[in-house]
């Protein structure tokens, strides 16, 4: 048996792309919207990895801007 995994980034949604982008350069108006928004992708990324079959799951790097 060989075991596979990932490491690093998953693609983000797009609004999530938009949200990571307005933090980054300094106009996120509500923090709060962001956080959630980013709980919520990922989320997402690990039900997506555990629904695979995959043992290992990370967060995708939901919350950083950039690959």
């Amino acid at each position: 048996m060989i075991r596979t995994t990932h490491i690093g980034s998953l693609p983000r949604p797009d609004d999530l792309a938009a949200l990571l982008r307005q933090n980054d350069e300094g106009g996120l108006t509500d923090r709060a919207a962001f956080d959630a928004r980013v709980r919520s992708a990922v989320e997402d990324a690990v039900r997506k990895q555990v629904a695979t079959g995959l043992d290992i799951v990370n967060d995708g790097e939901q919350g950083k801007p950039d690959y």
